[in-house]
């Protein structure tokens, strides 16, 4: 029996083989289809179809004595026959590769396999997916069209659903996550309660690009070339102060743009980050994926009180998918109590007792201060005094404590960063010592996390410190983890 096209999310129960949409090839190959046909255009035009325009305003003779007309009427020949030639070898081949391009799902699986030349295969256990993100670029978009990236734990073992129509992708994604044991059930699973958390307004975004550190570098760079430009006193000397304007203006619109519409919800208990103006992502991400996350704020943005929040992610997308974003921004731009809120929703340890009160007096106070507002001398180190010789503008602020099962690492004054790592997500810990460290007497501390943009390290601590904050926060990772393992057989006893 042929392989039907997937109009509903019920019928991959059966474990059959189905196809995506028909237009799945054309927006995979479109781009390299108008590559060639432009390529194709340009020498045509250089060609044949200048030369008649020439020929035809007086510029150039007909050396050939053939007539304007009929140079037009060769052209214009031309043209339309390789227009069907290009349409009916594009058809042929987006039609060979939508009839291979087929996906199936069990119990067990869930199975991709496309190709007409060199074929593949990609398969991804569902008892080993972790999330699965809802990417909609422009045109899909504009066709109602949307592609699953469904992440799996592993080196490269995600798997792209591209493309299916958008209310089939999220009842799709739905029927994935899914136990087998619900999907035997032939009822409509239960709607999600969805409650919106954050949303990050296009002013403020658009402000917090321009407040930024990014416009000083591009204001030094711009007033350097104007500079420049008028003591060259040759008018080429003003492409640089014109490049470099191009490129902020680039820069602006490019994060407007990718980054812009940014929504947080909330999902029973997991976090959903929505972002993009013109093509679109959303990706659910549990706390339990959420390894790191790291609270910033640049020196401009001091004054505005905002803060933005970063993340490392136990998995991304893979190396097949690089344009897919990794979400491991998790709010560009946000005031105090929204950063706390966000903070609060990806590690929900800290929403007990005095624990956010905790955060802030990490991130806003000295350390000499820390333990007159309220954290405990056993749970934290600082930085040696002498360590104003290796990080002169940090070392009054830079430290690590221990609170409610977090291990937060402050650092930074250009740059003002707090890492929060759980304990449980601890893969390993580190002392290192370097020649300026050794020659200091100093040491430094680091977290082992997965691959992402929070830094976990933390400079300038006496050797002996060092060695004692690793004890210290080894025995707690080794009770954390052996605490949640047996949670985990807990649960599975009763189920």
């Amino acid at each position: 029996m042929p392989a039907a096209v997937l109009r509903s999310a019920a019928d991959l129960r059966g474990g059959e083989w189905f196809r995506l949409h028909p237009l799945t090839p054309v927006l995979q190959g479109g781009v390299v289809l108008l590559g060639l046909t432009g390529a194709g255009l340009a020498a045509l035009w250089e060609t044949v179809i200048l030369r008649a325009i020439l020929v035809f305003a007086g510029v150039e003779e007909d050396d050939e004595g053939s007539g304007v007309a009929f140079l037009i009427a060769d052209s214009l020949l031309l043209v339309f026959l390789g227009a069907i030639v290009v349409v009916v070898v594009s058809a042929l081949v987006f039609w060979f590769q939508w009839r291979v391009h087929l996906v199936r799902m069990d119990d067990d699986v869930l199975e991709v396999k496309k190709g007409v030349i060199a074929k593949s295969s990609r398969r991804a256990r569902r008892d080993r997916i972790n999330t699965i993100g809802v990417r909609r670029p422009l045109v899909p978009r504009l066709l109602g069209l949307a592609k699953l990236d469904i992440q799996a734990a592993g080196s490269d073992a995600n798997v792209v659903l591209a493309y299916l129509p958008y209310s089939v992708a999220t009842a799709v994604r739905r029927e994935i996550l899914q136990t087998p044991k619900a999907t035997d059930d032939e009822s409509e699973p239960d709607p999600q309660v969805v409650t919106r958390e954050l949303e990050v307004s296009l002013f403020r975004y658009l402000a917090s690009l321009v407040v930024s550190v990014e416009t000083i570098v591009f204001a030094g760079g711009l007033t350097v070339a104007v500079i420049v430009a008028l003591t060259a006193d040759e008018l080429a000397a003003w492409l640089g102060p014109i490049v470099i304007a191009f490129g902020y203006v680039a820069y602006l619109a490019d994060r407007f743009f990718r980054v812009g519409n940014f929504v947080i919800d909330s999902i029973e208990g997991d976090v959903r980050v929505s972002l993009g103006l013109l093509s679109t992502s959303v990706e659910t991400i549990p706390p339990a994926r959420i390894h790191a996350v790291q609270i910033s704020q640049p020196w401009p943005w001091k004054i505005l009180g905002w803060w933005r929040v970063d993340a490392n992610l136990a998995s991304s997308p893979g190396s097949a998918n690089k344009k897919t974003p990794a979400h491991t921004l998790l709010l560009p731009v946000a005031t105090t109590q929204e950063m706390l809120r966000m903070v609060e929703l990806c590690v929900p340890s800290l929403r007990e007792g005095t624990s956010m009160a905790q955060v802030m007096t990490l991130l806003r106070a000295p350390h000499s201060h820390w333990v007159a507002e309220g954290l405990e001398e056993s749970s934290l180190v600082r930085a040696s005094p002498t360590a104003r010789f290796r990080i002169p503008f940090s070392a009054g602020v830079t430290g690590s404590a221990v609170m409610s099962g977090v291990v937060a690492l402050r650092f930074g004054r250009w740059i003002s960063r707090l890492s929060l790592v759980p304990l449980a997500r601890v893969q390993s810990s580190s002392v290192s010592q370097g020649p300026w460290h050794r020659a200091l007497g100093l040491s430094s501390f680091a977290l082992e996390s997965v691959e992402g943009p929070v830094s976990t390290r933390v400079l300038g601590l006496s050797a002996e410190d060092a060695r004692g904050w690793w004890d210290t926060v080894h025995a707690l990772t080794v009770s954390a983890i052996g605490d949640t393992t047996t949670k985990r057989r807990g649960r599975r006893t009763r189920a």
